[in-house]
């Protein structure tokens, strides 16, 4: 982050304002589409996405998980069940032990604030997309109103757009692509989670990574079984099959 915006955060204007957001500077992060890797999926090709991930470069394995989650119902439904499941769960803001009168008040208002957050509920649901991958990130937009620096709302980023640091496979950064390393995030721009389902670095450590392998047999299985029926359609010639007696 510049100097200006800096500064700009620090000491903030009376009016109402709002500040860029880190991917705003590279447009290529929008017009990058997702592919779709599970077309044609075999062993191979998951063993590539994979390996790709764990040396670093992590849209074929993203776009591989993206594609289970959309294709599979059955793992769609049990996803969804568990992001929900955290909407029932009550938050509260405690102030710490032995507070004054003012750290009372202060932490019934950033409750205030946070339950007053537009696009809350959305985020937390779209955090747990680390389940599947490892990590979710959302970009946070800021605005001033009223003289307070505030979320004015939540951007989730596909995972598709980061990738990590060459000599450290736990640092998330920007996939930009005009650097081989990344762009480190804004330490006040991004909410980052990490979920280990598993050991191992961030691309290694998603529950889709043990999943992918139960998802590809089951797709070979039914591909297998929608071309089986294609002799038996009335247009096609049907085959024969003779057995000589002797």
């Amino acid at each position: 982050m510049d100097i200006k915006n800096l500064f700009k955060r620090l000491v903030g204007r009376g009016e109402d304002t709002a500040e860029p957001v880190q991917s705003g500077d590279y447009p290529m992060l929008y017009l990058d589409h997702q592919g779709h890797p599970s077309t044609g999926l075999d062993v191979q090709k998951v063993y590539l996405c994979l390996k790709a991930a764990e040396d670093g470069d992590l849209v074929l394995q993203s776009d591989l998980f993206t594609d289970m989650e959309e294709r599979d119902g059955h793992l769609f439904a049990e996803l969804s069940k568990r992001k929900r499941a955290l909407l029932t769960l009550p938050f509260a803001v405690k102030p710490p032990k032995d507070a004054t009168e003012a750290e009372i008040t202060l932490a019934a208002e950033a409750e205030g604030w946070i339950r007053n957050l537009p696009g809350f509920s959305e985020m937390l649901i779209d955090m747990l997309d680390a389940i599947g991958h490892g990590f979710a990130c959302v970009e946070i937009e800021w605005g001033q109103r009223g003289g307070l620096w505030m979320p004015v709302a939540f951007h989730k980023r596909p995972a598709r757009a980061f990738t990590v640091a060459m000599y450290n496979h736990d640092d998330i950064r920007l996939n930009t692509g005009t650097n081989a390393d990344g762009e480190p995030l804004w330490e006040t721009g991004w909410i980052v989670h990490r979920h280990r389902a598993k050991s191992g670095p961030v691309a290694q450590s998603g529950l889709f990574r043990v999943l992918v392998w139960s998802y590809l047999f089951k797709n070979l299985s039914a591909r297998d079984w929608a071309q089986f029926p294609e002799p038996l359609r009335p247009a096609v010639p049907h085959r024969q099959i003779r057995f000589e007696y002797g």
